[in-house]
């Protein structure tokens, strides 16, 4: 009876009733504040392992559909993902920068080809769409200022880039900028205090 008892209180079934006195097949019953748990709800558990799948998924069914940038898509559909685990969690904060940067990094990828820009518009569009990205996390959650940081960052190298005031990033080190700051924001995300 102990050790039955004792299983109960390892899984978390708090005020459950002793396996004497439920009916055969029955299953334990957990008092309201454990059943109402995020811990013991389960629906919203494997949001984000889905919802990557599942736009990983359609990005490789698209070009069987003969939509072109399928690759960029894939960044939509991740920001997605995590956009959705952000919606249906409760609201944790590491979820919602992941989404911010892979839309607006998947919005700047694209909107060139949409919009029929000029390849010389290519690059500060798509450093624009990122600074929006990380300034929009700090609008849904102003007491986080850091994403100011690399939203400044993004900002003034547009802006440089836009009047061709200066070349701030060498040429032989541009293709490394931007995942560079990639790799910096997720290495603060995993290595940071508790967000």
């Amino acid at each position: 009876m102990t050790d039955q008892a004792g299983s109960q209180q390892e899984s978390g079934l708090t005020g459950a009733r002793p396996m004497s006195t439920m009916a055969a097949g029955e299953p334990p019953m957990a008092d309201a504040a454990v059943a109402t748990s995020p811990s013991f709800n389960r629906r919203r558990r494997g949001v984000l392992g889905g919802a990557v799948l599942v736009a990983v998924g359609v990005t490789y069914l698209l070009p069987t559909l003969g939509i072109p940038d399928a690759t960029s898509y894939l960044f939509l559909a991740l920001g997605g993902a995590f956009a959705a685990a952000y919606l249906t969690g409760f609201s944790p904060y590491v979820y919602l920068v992941p989404a911010a940067i892979l839309i607006s990094f998947g919005t700047g990828l694209l909107i060139p080809g949409w919009l029929g820009l000029p390849p010389d518009t290519v690059a500060p569009l798509f450093l624009a769409s990122l600074t929006v990205g990380l300034a929009a996390v700090f609008v849904i959650r102003p007491q986080r200022r850091w994403p100011l940081v690399p939203a400044a960052i993004f900002g003034l190298v547009t802006l440089a880039e836009v009047f061709r005031i200066a070349d701030v990033i060498p040429e032989g080190l541009q293709p490394l900028f931007v995942p560079l700051i990639l790799i910096g924001v997720g290495g603060y995300l995993i290595l940071a205090p508790r967000l």
